[in-house]
């Protein structure tokens, strides 16, 4: 029998006479989502065996010189191939820098990688150092470089190797995008508050555990406390972060801005996220970013506008309203701490009614002349005047400037409250007019109903005329064109009464329109208020602006809808 001839020898620091051999098994990340963490997929395991089974039939094989001795399994399950950022990839290549291996066995080079540039590195560069060669064994391919070095077919394979996972990851990028218009969830992990449904994994169902800390973390928002805060208030009370709670739930989530594993802590960011994730809303939001090629180290982030939308694919933790309200917040307020007793009700909605800017808060202190007790008080004003007023000399003439604006926090509670309040009564009388209308409508509006009548009779008379001047056209004693010219006016006069009607019976239908908007309802439910709290403040109102000559004027979230209907100043 003719023997081949070897390119290097046995170089390895553990045995003089073995092949000190690894076998590397990889699986690719199509099959993460597997029931447990822990567990190895099927394939990784029938890749080991495999591997192993040929080492035993090389060494029956008369022809090998000197047996393959397996020093160890290397695994990377749920991995790709077109990178090598892998960590039983990187583990291998160090026992091979430590000369504790000197062989690798695979099934295939597609499971060592399938980027064939960086293939092409190892197989010609790192694998084939004088005096550390590295014996690598690919049984699919028939690849053995103990006896010959990458040929023209083997880097033509390795190219092949390359398009076929380009290929498979554009047919996936196509089939999860269809997916995603349909509605249907296609991320590996679900959004913290929700877990994937047993029965169908593409929809969201509510993780009740969670849910309760997404709906607290809306709840401290709202009343004024600061992202910050908030995470370290969930810290204190022992609770875990999203990425923690998910492995502690059996998932394999990694956070990539994780300092390490062991991080339980939040993060004002992490809380930030939750508050702008519309998913709470019961809409699903996907596409945001795209893999274009394998081979990118980053996906490309997705235009705002081309994100893929669809409302009510599963049940929502916060409503519609608070969310809106949360993002209005968002915008406003730019400061992102809270100190000890800095939360008041109005932070980031009273404004100086003529710089705009932010009105700040300040606590002062007098004698009552009775009891000769000191009081303290809380009270606003404009914080460009503030700031220039305190640095007036440093800042000089051209320094913007404003008045003090200044409004005691009760005198404005008093002011919000008795707006508020008469609001709800507009609103309650709004709801009898509309419940009275509904019973007798032609008696309730006898005004407008009469108009609307003498309407309809001008226009009975119009069509009367109209069909006069036909008659006339017809016996010959007007002409074509001038029975067209008075066509086209009467016709005219017809068209406006007609608008005009419409516009009576919408001035009719409107107080019912105006009861059916959702803020009237939650207006009923607050019913008379007493005493202000930060809820009702962000809910109901966008903006206060306090002008100088102590003018306050209110505007309300539902303002622009109810024109005309409600007082919005005082």
């Amino acid at each position: 029998m003719e023997t081949k001839a070897k390119r290097f020898h046995i170089h390895n620091s553990l045995y003089p006479d073995k092949w000190s051999t690894g076998i590397y098994v990889r699986l690719s990340d199509e099959d993460r989502d597997k029931k447990r963490k822990t567990d190895l997929s099927q394939s990784i395991q029938n890749q080991t065996d495999y591997c192993r089974a040929y080492i035993d039939f090389l060494n029956g094989q008369t022809e090998e010189e000197f047996i393959l001795e397996e020093y160890k399994v290397y695994c990377d399950d749920d991995r790709t191939g077109m990178n090598f950022n892998r960590s039983g990839f990187q583990e291998m290549m160090r026992d091979v820098q430590a000369n504790f291996i000197d062989c690798i066995v695979v099934k295939n080079l597609s499971r060592l990688g399938r980027y064939d540039t960086e293939m092409q590195k190892y197989l010609e560069k790192e694998f084939e150092q004088n005096g550390r060669e590295v014996r690598l064994i690919a049984i699919g391919d028939n690849y053995d470089s103990l006896y010959k070095e990458p040929s023209i077919a083997d880097r033509f394979q390795l190219l092949i190797n390359r398009e076929y996972s380009e290929q498979q990851h554009r047919n996936v990028c196509i089939g999860m995008h269809s997916m995603q218009r349909k509605g249907l969830f296609v991320g590996a992990f679900a959004p913290y508050g929700y877990q994937k449904d047993p029965e169908n994994k593409h929809h969201l169902i509510v993780d009740t555990t969670a849910a309760l800390v997404v709906e607290r973390i809306y709840e401290e928002y709202l009343q004024g406390i600061s992202p910050k805060e908030i995470a370290a208030g969930l810290t204190r009370d022992g609770i875990v972060n999203p990425a923690v709670y998910k492995r502690l739930h059996g998932s394999n989530f990694r956070c990539s801005k994780k300092i390490s594993d062991e991080e339980v802590h939040w993060r004002g960011d992490g809380v930030k996220k939750i508050l702008m994730d519309e998913t709470y809303t019961g809409t699903l939001i996907q596409h945001k970013q795209v893999q274009k090629k394998l081979t990118d180290d980053r996906p490309t982030q997705v235009a705002k506008e081309q994100w893929i939308r669809c409302e009510g694919t599963h049940e929502a933790i916060i409503s519609r309203e608070r969310w809106k309200i949360t993002q209005s917040m968002m915008k406003t307020i730019k400061r992102d701490s809270t100190k000890e007793d800095e939360v008041t009700i109005f932070k980031g909605i009273l404004k100086c009614g003529d710089c705009c800017h932010a009105m700040r808060k300040r606590r002062d202190s007098y004698t009552q002349l009775k009891t000769g007790e000191t009081a303290k008080y809380l009270y606003y004003n404009c914080a460009t005047f503030r700031d220039y007023s305190q640095h007036k000399k440093n800042l000089g003439e051209n320094a913007p400037k404003c008045t003090s604006h200044y409004v005691s926090d009760k005198l404005l509670r008093k002011i919000v409250i008795d707006d508020l309040n008469k609001i709800i009564r507009q609103v309650e009388n709004l709801r009898e007019l509309a419940e009275k209308h509904q019973r007798t409508p032609q008696a309730e509006f006898p005004g407008v109903q009469r108009e609307i009548e003498n309407k309809n009779r001008r226009i009975h008379q119009y069509r009367e005329r109209l069909q006069s001047a036909r008659n006339l056209l017809y016996d010959g004693t007007i002409s074509k064109e001038e029975y067209a010219s008075d066509k086209t006016a009467i016709q005219a006069d017809i068209d406006r009464l007609n608008n005009e009607i419409k516009l009576l019976q919408k001035s009719i239908s409107k107080v019912s329109d105006v009861l059916s908007n959702p803020w009237v309802e939650r207006l009923l439910e607050n019913g008379e208020i007493t005493e202000l709290d930060r809820i009702t403040v962000v809910e109901f109102i966008d903006k206060i602006y306090v002008y100088e000559d102590k003018h306050i004027e209110i505007v309300y979230k539902f303002s622009g809808e109810f024109d005309g209907l409600f007082i919005k100043s005082v």
